[in-house]
């Protein structure tokens, strides 16, 4: 008889763990997404000196953000002081032992990246998939305040300098600016023990930061294909490791992003270097609209180029034409594009649409076209298209 399923099993903190770990994956991969604006943030480290490190580049300066992920089984489960600080509400902090239980707690943890990193540590964080007492956010306002009406609290902010830095004394500046530094996130959304949550608030994400409309069958590859890799890069060994392979093996930056997207590094790049503001959302389409039609990967970064030419000729050609003379130029090449698109768009009849520009009344007043800018302009207003 088989009695697996009705014996209760001896532990199951393996699955606990498990799950643990899925969220924050799911934390750090939502993180990174933000690389994708093009901003501030460039580099997300996995598992690498906290839960994930958010590396932000403010007026050339780095930055880096701290996260802890802590998370509860219940949704109607709450952290405490005991639990975030190691704070009794009762009592003098008089010995070491309890000064010690505070230096290792959760929010101690955190705090000691702002003295080892100083004026870099941007911000240290509790990320939750569940709310936090009151009493913890008022600690957190009153670290932060510098004075609180809570004896508890008062003798914390008196002795943190201890605390953090048991070994080095810190400046009266350096203390101020530790205890201002670290922050809660609660109830957070876009972690859970499945993946459905994640999914919906990466798509949200990635539209967000870079405009790219993404089918559902694709937000369900690219939200596993995001917390495979956040995993890939927590586990990758990283002993004997200096800067660059550290960052190779340890964090995702724009090139992990545009793999997971099914994006060209070498597309993105010429469109970046073009001067195209929304080089991501412009890859993207291009990608997907000339794969439809049967172009090879080479052909599409011909196209790329072609169509950074086309960008750079219509600034020049906007100048030296009458604007109504260019808007009708412009025009054509949208008629003709959206024929090809409607009678199936086959790469090999795109030749046919460019002799007919170029062959075009409108297009014999610009003596400079060529086969090669009419192409770049086909792609322009297969992008113009997409995005209407």
């Amino acid at each position: 008889m088989d009695t697996i399923h009705v014996k209760a099993p001896r532990e199951t903190v393996g699955r606990t763990t498990v799950s643990r770990f899925r969220m924050q994956f799911q934390a750090a991969a939502y993180a990174a997404l933000e690389i994708l604006s093009g901003k501030e943030v460039d580099r997300v480290y996995c598992d690498y000196h906290d839960d994930f490190v958010v590396r932000r580049t403010v007026d050339g300066a780095v930055e880096y953000h701290f996260f802890q992920v802590k998370t509860k089984g219940k949704a109607n489960q709450q952290w405490d002081v005991a639990e975030v600080f190691a704070l009794k509400k009762k009592g003098v902090l008089d010995t070491e032992e309890k000064l010690e239980a505070i230096r290792k707690s959760i929010a101690g943890k955190l705090f000691v990246h702002t003295l080892e990193f100083g004026e870099q540590c941007r911000e240290v964080t509790i990320l939750s998939n569940v709310h936090f007492d009151d009493d913890v956010h008022e600690v957190v306002a009153d670290l932060a305040a510098g004075s609180s009406s809570k004896k508890y609290i008062t003798q914390f902010i008196g002795k943190f300098a201890d605390i953090v830095s048991p070994t080095k004394t810190m400046t009266p500046e350096e203390v101020e600016a530790a205890r201002k530094k670290l922050s809660l996130l609660a109830n957070v959304q876009h972690i859970g023990e499945t993946l459905d949550g994640f999914a919906a608030a990466a798509h949200t994400a990635i539209y967000r930061h870079s405009e790219i409309e993404l089918h559902q069958h694709e937000v369900e590859r690219i939200a596993t294909s995001l917390v495979t890799l956040v995993e890939e890069k927590s586990c990758a060994p990283i002993s004997g490791l200096f800067k660059s392979g550290i960052d190779l093996a340890a964090s995702i930056g724009l090139e992990d992003l545009l793999k997971v997207l099914s994006i060209s590094t070498q597309v993105y790049q010429t469109l970046v270097d073009g001067g195209d503001p929304a080089a991501i959302k412009a890859a993207s389409i291009l990608q997907r609209k000339l794969k439809e039609v049967g172009a090879t990967e080479a052909m599409i970064e011909t196209a790329s180029r072609h169509k950074v030419s086309w960008d750079v000729w219509v600034r020049k050609a906007r100048h030296d034409s009458p604007e109504f003379t260019f808007d009708v130029l412009t025009e054509e090449i949208d008629r003709r594009c959206k024929g090809w698109l409607l009678a199936g768009g086959a790469f090999a009849d795109l030749e046919d649409v460019i002799q007919g520009i170029l062959e075009s009344r409108i297009g014999k007043k610009f003596p400079t076209l060529d086969t090669d800018l009419v192409f770049g302009a086909i792609c322009a207003a297969v992008v113009r298209r997409a995005t209407r």
